[in-house]
Order: C-alpha cells, then structure tokens, then sequence
C-alpha cells in the first residue's frame, strides 16, 4: 500500500528501532526517530506526525507519561498513539489505554503485525477526519438553513402577493390577505375589482384604498412585461401618524415611531411591515426604548406613550 503517512518512532532500543525503520520504510512511510519523550514533545510542532509509534519504557519521561501530555495538548490529541509494550507487561497495556492511545505491540515486534496496525490506525483517523469534515460542512449548512429561515420567517410577517398576468393570485402571505380584507371585506381570496382594474391598466405603480383612520398601500416591486406575475408588496399606513410628541421622552425619531406604533398595539412584525424594517431592528430599538422610558415591557412603554399623544393633541384643540 503506497502511502506518504508520516510516522514518529519514539524509542530508545536500537534493535526495536532498525525493525521499525525498515519495515516502515519499505512500505513507503516516511519514519522519523526520536529517542526520548522530552525531546519528542518539544519538537512535535516541527514534526507533525501522522501516527506515533511509542514505547512504554523510555529513560527519563516514561512513554504513559509522553502520551498523557499528548492527549492534553488540543494540536496533537487527535493523533494515533500506538504503544510498544514488553510481551508479558499488561499493566503497561492497561495504562497506555487509560492515557489515551489507540493501540499496542508487544516486543519484540512481528514486522507483519506492524504494518497491519500502523495502516489501521491510519485509516480509522482518516475516516474520523472525513466524518469531522463532514460535521463541519453540516454545520454550515445548518446555519445557512437557519439564516434563510429567519428570513423567510421575516417576509412571511410582511405583505407579499403575487399576481399572475391574468390576475389571479398566484401566492400570498397570510399579512397581505389580511390587509386586503380589512379594506375588502368582500373580497374573499380573490382581488378586488379595484386592484385587479389598477393591475390590468398599469396605472402607475402604487394603489392607495384611503380609510378614516389609515390607508392601504399597494406597489409593484418590479416591472414586468405584460402578461408576466407581478410582486406586489400591501401595507397599512396611519393617517394620524404623527410620533413626533413621543421624541420629548428623550427618543430618536426612528424610536418615536416603533413607541407610537406600540401604543396603537401593533406588534412587533406588524410594526416591521409598517416601517420596512427587519424584524430583529425593530426588536432592538423596543429595548432601547424600554430602556430610556425606565420600563421593562411594552404595556407600560405604550401607557407612557398614550399620555404623551393625549397631552399633546388637548394643546392642539383636537377632540
């Protein structure tokens, strides 16, 4: 098996250490050789070895030692440690598993045996870096699944439609039907005339469907040729919408205008629609405003922003 492995032999038996350098050597693994423990760990960073072939009894740091600081060093942990025990030492063999090596030979090793050990080693490390490579792209992926997500979750809470060249409606958000609804009640999942005749002249590219209190606003996204699907984007405006009061609380004018919004009880994805703002923007700047006003939820924020507009329109005479 040809192979461009890198194994470092931490020995200090020559005997040991002339079977191993040829018997790997011959099967195309490039061997390097150190002779004690100390030395091995201080040049590990150099070495960078792919599979380590350590013997228990070494002069100074014993090999359990070497691989118990191996195994706590992050860089190096994951790097196969076979450990070379006497025939007879099982306490050895029962140490070096508890420091964390893969596996054992005993001495005097069997070349054969090598061979089939050190490739196996290899290749559980090699199937356990794909599988960690693979972990890490689903990972990604996962995050990248969330972040759409989250802004599909977004665009669901805005009001989105879209209209075939025929006009008949090909998607909707749940936000847009209730719009469409509040204006035209008697339009039950289905255009309503007015739209469908401003859709099919090409009258501009907003429609505005004027109440009391407020007004629904229809635009086109992006022109099309005729007979194409239209993106239409629906929202409600307040024709009373004046937050400017609300800024003697201390409140940039964006935050005037979520607080104002609070106080009309829209909740956080309406007000989002209402601004064409992100969802996420509009939560932050709530904080923000719970935070001045010196309250901790949005009830009391919009009571506090409630006597503002009250105080406000008495000075200006309206009823």
């Amino acid at each position: 098996m040809k192979s461009t492995a890198t194994i470092l032999v931490i020995d200090d038996t020559p005997e040991n250490l002339a079977v191993l350098f040829d018997v790997l050597g011959a099967a195309d693994f490039e061997v390097l050789i150190v002779e004690s423990g100390e030395i091995a760990l201080e040049r590990m960073g150099v070495l960078l070895p792919d599979l380590i072939l350590l013997d228990v009894r070494l002069p100074g740091m014993n090999g359990i030692d070497v691989c118990r600081r191996l195994k706590a060093t992050p860089t190096f942990a994951e790097v196969p440690v076979i450990i070379l025990t006497a025939l007879d030492a099982t306490a050895d063999t029962v140490a070096g598993f508890a420091a964390g090596a893969a596996d054992y030979l005993c001495k005097p090793v069997d070349p054969q045996e090598v061979l089939v050990r050190v490739r196996t080693q290899l290749k559980i490390r090699q199937l356990q870096q794909a599988l960690e490579e693979r972990n890490r792209a689903l990972t990604v992926e996962v995050r990248r699944r969330r972040a759409a997500e989250r802004q599909i979750e977004q665009a669901l809470n805005l009001g989105i439609m879209v209209v075939s060249g025929d006009g008949k409606v090909e998607f909707a958000t749940k936000r847009a039907w209730d719009l469409l609804l509040q204006f035209h009640p008697e339009a039950t999942y289905g255009l309503p005339e007015n739209v469908a005749a401003w859709l099919e002249a090409r009258t501009g590219a907003e429609l505005r469907v004027r109440r009391p209190e407020s007004v629904l606003v229809i635009r086109i996204q992006a022109d099309t040729t005729p007979g194409d699907s239209r993106l239409l984007r629906i929202e409600e405006k307040s024709m009373l919408h004046d937050p400017v009061p609300l800024e003697r609380l201390g409140l940039t004018p964006r935050e005037s205008e979520i607080l104002y919004w609070i106080a009309q009880g829209k909740s956080s994805p309406e007000i989002a629609s209402i601004l064409d703002s992100a969802l996420n923007t509009v939560k932050k700047h709530a904080q923000h405003i719970y935070h001045k006003l010196g309250v901790d939820n949005r009830t009391t924020a919009a009571l506090r922003a409630v006597e503002i507009l009250q105080s406000d329109e008495g000075k200006s005479g309206l009823p």
